[in-house]
């Protein structure tokens, strides 16, 4: 059986439809933020922020501060058995910048060692990523988080545009001269060899720190600029990125502020329309950073932490990031505005999404809770990732079961049938060799053949020219498209054992691609990639996870790495009854059991078999494991689980999701977004494009047209079947 897109969706792959959804992108980001702050009086949105001259900082300096003191109770921490990770809280999170810098001297002096490689070797995960950025000071930080936006496969721009986009010209000149002492480079001519285009210019002009900080506003000035802004938009379309960018690189967030009330008045969607197909993907995210920094700083970073903790896993980073580099300037203001616009604390999303010691610094930096507030904050999240999906499961959208089991190919890539090696590796050749690099034919050649015909032109290229394919793409190539292509370079379980490599390597771990990879690969694909993982990394997947994971988290994920999970498709309804009877019973019986009952039973089940299990559990109890698991179950654990039970369900289902998330508010999520589209794109790329369809009233390719751009945007859509 060929599953079959509708005619409308199979108008999205041809050029007719691109057209057509470039006209439809109405609603581009100017228009939105005029709708938002023309309703000023609401409760939730954009509000203009008004000057304030006081301290809105969460850490402020411990009074009775003594540098050797606190040096000595970091090294006991440090040296206790296990470690000692609450008086390493307790040390940090109440210190300023300023006195964590005389700690780490004092422990430098005492012990002839660096407080941050001690440090280092003691901790893991999260908890080490938070402890190492309170150890830098502020541009030291920064500098660390553009430099680690920038290495590797693919430039996150979102964090580049975040922090070039709210700092001060004071701040980004600080920042440059910590990126060259630490790294020995120029940032400007980084961010060069990383980005392109519009969006290096923007960055490239805010990289300069020279954008006017007068908090007076010259209204002359603001009509004309409005009034420019919207000549280039209704006159001269085609030059209003230019003037929009030398707009919002140059005036004063005070000025920006009056310049939008004037456009205001001059046009409601005029500017929409002249840059509706212009503006979208990583140039869209960086303009809107600009104009929501202007109007109002601390709403702008609540928004981001709020989609930093939305959805299936957490952005650690994100969270990081914002919560400890905002702690002495706006935290308080920022903790406000998340209460305004979300209805509820930050400290409640924290711990509903995190867990642990990362979850104890994380609510120490944003003012700690008392056992009493902690307390009704568990009590108030009733709903539990269970019982939200069976509730979700009856909806039209959202999750649905899915269905019998369908044999067929649901690729959207397939064996090319004119197919020749050598012809393929010539013409990649010579697209490397010419000029510019021709990326329209290495899209045509790579995105248009299998996995197995892609390696036999990596043989063919080395046997021709003497060096390896990749090699001398990632020499020409940058940025999310040079990470796409030499995706589709590597096998299915390279690719699978070099995403795992790279959620485990560095500060910090990405659970959430652990869960992915893990929780819907098959017995065979998690053997392979094991073996690869081995073969590549000179490592066992094992011990990595173990050194990287903790609590019931590496217990879940050790138990998938086994590759033993039944794939039994025959059901057993009395087992499953049985199963579903003993969730029940440690739920209600024997509160305390039920994680170590509820791992076992979905790390050792067949998909087939846990949708049973999972109906049976409906019919004793519709709120039970819920309300028992609400002070356990949070966080990267629950993300798995999570992952586990919603790819049971409905494994497409899943995968949609995930793209939408990736592609849902201020910046796109590169990493999932090619992640899932390489990795499914010969198994069921076609029947996730169609729950997309279903789940979200829109086609895949709509939303890469409108979040991404370039010859990025040109072979995601390539992989998902435009000719």
């Amino acid at each position: 059986m060929i599953l079959k897109l509708p005619v409308s969706d199979q108008l999205s792959q041809t050029s007719q439809g691109k057209s057509i959804f470039k006209t439809v992108k109405r609603m581009t980001f100017f228009k939105k933020f005029l709708q938002k702050i023309g309703d000023d009086d609401s409760s939730k949105g954009f509000k203009s922020g008004a000057d304030e001259t006081a301290y809105f900082g969460t850490v402020k300096a411990d009074t009775n501060f003594n540098a050797q003191n606190d040096a000595a109770k970091l090294k006991k921490a440090i040296e206790t058995k296990g470690v000692d990770e609450a008086t390493i809280v307790d040390v940090l999170a109440k210190r300023n910048n300023a006195q964590r810098q005389q700690i780490k001297e004092a422990y430098q002096q005492s012990t002839g060692k660096p407080l941050a490689d001690a440090l280092k070797k003691a901790l893991k995960s999260d908890f080490e990523e938070v402890v190492l950025a309170l150890l830098m000071t502020p541009p030291e930080y920064d500098a660390f988080e553009m430099k680690k936006a920038m290495k590797g496969l693919g430039t996150k721009e979102s964090v580049l545009s975040e922090i070039l986009g709210t700092r001060s010209n004071k701040e980004i000149t600080a920042m440059k001269t910590a990126f060259k002492e630490a790294y020995g480079e120029l940032l400007e001519e980084k961010i060069k060899g990383e980005v392109s285009g519009d969006i290096e210019t923007t960055l490239l002009a805010l990289c300069k720190a020279t954008r006017s900080e007068d908090y007076k506003i010259d209204d002359g000035l603001a009509k004309s600029d409005a009034k420019v802004l919207f000549e280039a938009g209704e006159n001269r379309v085609g030059t209003v990125c230019s003037v929009l960018i030398d707009v919002l690189t140059s005036r004063s967030e005070a000025q920006l502020g009056k310049i939008f009330q004037y456009y205001g008045k001059y046009s409601k969607q005029g500017l929409a329309k002249a840059l509706e197909s212009e503006l979208h993907g990583d140039l869209e995210d960086c303009l809107m950073t600009l104009v929501k920094s202007a109007w109002n700083k601390p709403a702008y970073f609540a928004e981001k932490l709020n989609l930093a903790m939305k959805g299936l896993g957490t952005n650690t980073d994100t969270l990081t990031r914002i919560i400890v580099s905002r702690s002495e300037i706006d935290l308080l203001k920022i903790i406000q505005e998340y209460k305004r616009m979300y209805g509820k604390t930050l400290q409640e999303a924290i711990l509903k999404e995190t867990s642990g010691d990362y979850e104890k610094i994380l609510l120490a930096l944003c003012q700690p809770l008392q056992t009493s507030q902690r307390n009704s904050i568990f009590k108030a999240l009733k709903m539990s990732f269970l019982k939200n999906l069976f509730q979700s499961s009856n909806d039209e959208q959202g999750f649905k079961p899915a269905p019998a089991f369908e044999s067929g190919f649901f690729g959207t890539v397939k064996a090319y049938p004119d197919f020749d090696a050598k012809n393929d590796a010539a013409k990649l050749k010579k697209a490397i060799e010419t000029r510019g690099v021709d990326e329209a034919t290495i899209v045509e050649v790579l995105a248009k053949r299998s996995n197995a015909q892609r390696q036999q032109i990596r043989e063919a290229y080395k046997q021709s020219t003497g060096k390896p394919l990749a090699d001398d793409l990632k020499r020409v190539l940058r940025s999310d498209f040079e990470e796409v292509v030499l995706a589709l370079l590597m096998t299915p379980s390279e690719y699978d054992a070099f995403e795992m490599k790279r959620a485990i390597k560095g500060v910090g771990t990405n659970e959430a691609v652990l869960n992915e990879i893990l929780g819907t690969r098959s017995n065979k694909e998690i053997a392979a990639l094991k073996t690869i993982y081995t073969e590549v990394y000179g490592e066992l997947l094992e011990e990595n996870i173990k050194s990287d994971v903790k609590g019931h988290l590496e217990t879940t994920l050790v138990a998938l790495c086994k590759a033993t999970r039944s794939e039994e498709r025959n059901i057993d309804d009395g087992k499953a009854m049985s199963d579903a009877k003993a969730l029940f019973n440690a739920a209600e019986n024997r509160l305390g059991t039920v994680c170590s009952v509820l791992i076992e039973i979905l790390t050792n089940r067949s998909e087939a078999q846990l949708c049973k299990i999972l109906q049976h559990y409906s019919t004793l109890s519709k709120d039970g494991l819920a309300k028992d698991l609400e002070g356990e179950l949070h966080g990267s654990f629950e993300d798995c689980l999570t992952t586990l039970v919603k790819s049971a369900w409905n494994k497409p289902a899943y995968f949609a999701e995930r793209l939408h998330l990736a592609m849902k508010g201020l910046g796109t999520n590169t990493d999932t977004l090619t992640r899932i589209i390489v990795s499914r794109s010969e198994i069921d790329l076609l029947k996730i494009m169609q729950e997309y369809k279903r789940m979200y009233g829109k086609t895949l390719q709509e939303d890469i047209l409108k979040e991404t751009g370039g010859d990025y945007e040109k072979i995601m859509l390539a992989i998902c079947g435009a000719p």
